[in-house]
């Protein structure tokens, strides 16, 4: 049963798996949200626990998750291709230093953090400060776990078994959820902190049950010195750079947003996932799923596959994320609204959280795309290029919430998020372009203004049903805006003949193949 259940993927079934995985992931993170608005609102509570993920996010992030992401995923799947035995023993090995390093740190971390909170946050109230400590440490457990679990996720893509991969952030995001609902009265904010754990073994144990279905098992290794895992070493190091920028973002998220106002690291917490949420359905889901064949197709010497894998993975990134990006800017508050009010999250916080979602939305189409452009660089193993161009990214970043929000408000948290990623989207391009010489232009710009036109329809019809607000329930009315401007979108697609709408066909065609008949992938 698990053999038919876990089982490899040809490109359009992963895309499709990760896809509606991700779409039910970012569903139900949603109604994490929800639940942690509802129950603590944005509260000194909710900027404690978002607060306390910088610590465990840092140590993982640093040691694993830029070899992982960059590094170790092509050089595998290098090694499988030309000789197992070794390939298994460059796994074991990261397995082994990854498990050790990030528990070695964690260790560390669990006992100092009485001296690294106060150093880190120190404008937080001595309250707050304790709080942070003790939900870091529960946290740590999570950087543990992830590790394993990551390092699992990468050997799984090689084998192109994506069921895993695609089913575990639904169980964290259930576990965090769990956690809240069953925790919440006895444990307070902390509930959440536990559900962080549950999740995070959840996330695990069902990416080791899959990996029972491939060749590899785990046996400990400590070949270090092995060149697969020296090449690694040597490719993660930018990444991991890149990757600490970000940690330093979000830390500086985080003390200026408790220092403008209380709540305000909470909005942006809010607003963030609701922005991801395209992000990750498209921009991230049809990245990951691709990456595998980018790195083969380098690896066999077919630029021309890899060219449109790349071309075509942009087309349907921004089919999907540039509507995304313009209604939520339309229905930042209905949004907010419908997703997150109730409780605890009154007014005040549906307005905060509402302006900062409005400018993130913008973010959207370049965040996303930047997913594959970065893929695109690291199949031909270079993460060097991605990682300096991330960095200048960053600085954008950090500047402008360092030196602007404070004046400006915190919705400046947002916009200058989204000026960081238009450079580093931008830039990636230029660089990227002596790989993509059989780039079709007219075809993408073709797809590009069909896209366009199509949102722009989906605008007005979304503007024009605003008297809906005053006819029914507020919740029901938002629903139905949505949806008839989600519908308006699709059918001018549909009728403009977007590409793009066939690549949604085939995606329904090989999740149901026995009721559609599957056209031609595009």
């Amino acid at each position: 049963m698990s053999k038919k259940f876990f089982r490899s993927s040809g490109v359009g079934v992963a895309t499709a798996l990760i896809s509606m995985a991700a779409l039910l992931s970012y569903i139900i993170g949603l109604l994490r949200d929800r639940i942690i608005a509802v129950h603590f609102g944005t509260s000194a509570a909710t900027d404690t626990y978002n607060a306390s993920f910088i610590i465990p996010d840092m140590i993982f992030n640093l040691f694993i998750a830029g070899a992982l992401m960059a590094a170790f995923l092509p050089v595998f799947s290098d090694y499988l291709s030309k000789n197992k035995e070794e390939a298994m023993k460059l796994a074991n090995t990261m397995m082994t230093g990854a498990v050790m390093v990030v528990t070695i740190l964690c260790v560390i971390a669990f006992v100092f953090m009485p001296q690294i909170v106060p150093f880190i946050f120190h404008e937080a109230d001595p309250s707050m400060k304790t709080d942070i400590i003790w939900m870091t440490r529960i946290m740590l457990g999570s950087a543990i776990l992830f590790a394993v679990s990551n390092t699992l996720g990468n050997i799984l893509m090689s084998y192109k078994h994506f069921m895993a991969y695609a089913l575990s952030p639904i169980l964290y995001n259930l576990g965090i959820i769990f956690g809240v609902i069953l925790l919440q009265e006895q444990m307070g904010i902390y509930s959440a902190a536990t559900g962080v754990i549950i999740g995070a073994s959840l996330h695990c144990i069902i990416r080791i049950i899959d990996t029972l279905g491939t060749e590899y098992r785990f046996k400990p290794d400590f070949a270090f010195f092995h060149p697969g895992f020296k090449k690694i070493i040597k490719l993660m190091i930018p990444k991991s750079i890149s990757l600490v920028a970000w940690q330093i973002n979000l830390y500086i998220f985080a003390i200026v947003g408790i220092s403008i106002q209380t709540g305000a690291l909470a909005a942006f917490a809010f607003a963030r996932n609701i922005q991801s949420f395209p992000v990750s359905l498209f921009g991230i889901a049809f990245a990951t799923a691709v990456f595998p064949y980018l790195a083969n197709a380098v690896s066999e010497k077919k630029r021309d596959a890899y060219t449109s894998h790349v071309q075509k993975t942009i087309q349907r990134i921004l089919f999907f994320t540039i509507p995304a990006a313009v209604g939520m800017m339309v229905m930042a508050e209905p949004i907010v609204e419908l997703i997150l009010s109730g409780g605890m999250f009154q007014e005040e916080s549906i307005m905060m959280t509402s302006i900062i979602l409005f400018f993130f939305a913008l973010s959207i189409p370049f965040e996303s795309v930047s997913h594959i452009l970065a893929r695109a660089f690291y199949a031909f193993q270079n993460t060097k290029t991605p990682t300096i161009i991330n960095i200048c990214g960053m600085i954008i970043i950090a500047g402008v919430t360092y030196f602007v929000a404070p004046i400006y408000g915190v919705h400046w948290f947002s916009i200058g998020f989204t000026l960081g990623f238009l450079f580093y989207m931008s830039v990636m391009i230029i660089f990227l372009g002596k790989h993509l010489k059989t780039f079709q232009f007219s075809t993408f710009f073709k797809s590009l203004g069909k896209t366009a036109i199509a949102t722009a329809i989906m605008v007005l019809v979304v503007m024009m049903t605003v008297f809906l607000e005053e006819l029914m329930p507020v919740r029901l009315s938002h629903v139905l805006r949505i949806s008839l401007g989600g519908g308006t979108f699709f059918l001018i697609a549909a009728m403009l003949k977007s590409q793009e709408m066939g690549s949604i066909k085939y995606i329904i065609a090989r999740i149901l193949p026995s009721r559609v008949k599957q056209p031609p992938p595009v």
